[in-house]
């Protein structure tokens, strides 16, 4: 991934058109456990990602087997506008020219060639420090002082102030209950409709996408089967930071 500097939502842009042709479909999320070596694709997320990345199934498992993807027998027929010169040439010399062209080929395929192992070997363990949970859902206690624990983490960190854990499942699908999130603190910021923060009401920390209107503000879920939390103005209220996405 790290030679075309592509991202993982490069990726799944560049599988649309694979998933459509094959009729196999994949998330995010699915995408990332592979990357980070959570889980294995299976056999039709293999034939996919194969396609997308252009290489074959067996070097994306692992095997000592060439990258290249076999797509059927090349043509290497010559182009028009070197086909007079291609044909003057006695046979020997044309199998030169038909060997250089195809070793070309090669190179040109090798530099095209993403590796779902690049961002695996680039991404080595670092202690991260939870600063706490952020309930997405009811409620949770996020301590001022500097508690909390420090975990192994592999995946990628982006500029941020402090990590919470996510509990619940009221901000699926962007944030999974278990999911550490990276939060940028917010003293004295501009906070925008539709943001996602970390609020603080009555003493408890959410992480919500906010709602700001004439008439209020309100800390909306992303799961449809979580009611909107209206921040009344005897409530204690503050938002902490804005999540890193």
């Amino acid at each position: 991934m790290s030679e075309r500097n592509l991202r993982q939502v490069d990726i799944l842009r560049l599988s649309e058109p694979w998933q459509k042709k094959f009729g196999i479909s994949m998330s995010k999320s699915h995408l990332s456990q592979y990357v980070n070596g959570k889980s294995q694709p299976d056999q039709n997320k293999l034939l996919l990602l194969a396609n997308t990345l252009n290489v074959s199934e067996g070097w994306l498992m692992g095997f000592d087997v060439p990258q290249e993807r076999r797509t059927g027998i090349p043509n290497h027929e010559p182009s028009p506008d070197i086909v007079p010169i291609y044909n003057q040439l006695h046979p020997a010399r044309q199998e030169k020219v038909y060997n250089y062209a195809d070793d070309q080929l090669k190179q040109q395929q090798k530099e095209n060639v993403i590796s779902l192992d690049d961002e695996r070997q680039k991404r080595q363990p670092i202690l991260l420090h939870i600063a706490g949970t952020v309930s997405a859902g009811t409620g949770e206690y996020l301590p001022d002082d500097d508690t909390g624990d420090d975990i192994p983490f592999s995946g990628p960190v982006p500029d941020y102030d402090f990590a919470v854990r996510v509990n619940g499942d009221s901000m699926e699908p962007m944030f999974e209950d278990g999911q550490i999130i990276f939060v940028k603190k917010c003293d004295d910021c501009d906070i925008h409709s539709g943001q996602i923060v970390i609020a603080d009401l009555n003493g408890d920390a959410y992480v919500k996408k906010i709602d700001i209107q004439p008439d209020g503000v309100r800390l909306i879920s992303l799961n449809p089967k979580y009611k909107p939390i209206l921040v009344e103005s005897f409530d204690d209220f503050a938002i902490q930071g804005i999540v890193m996405l």
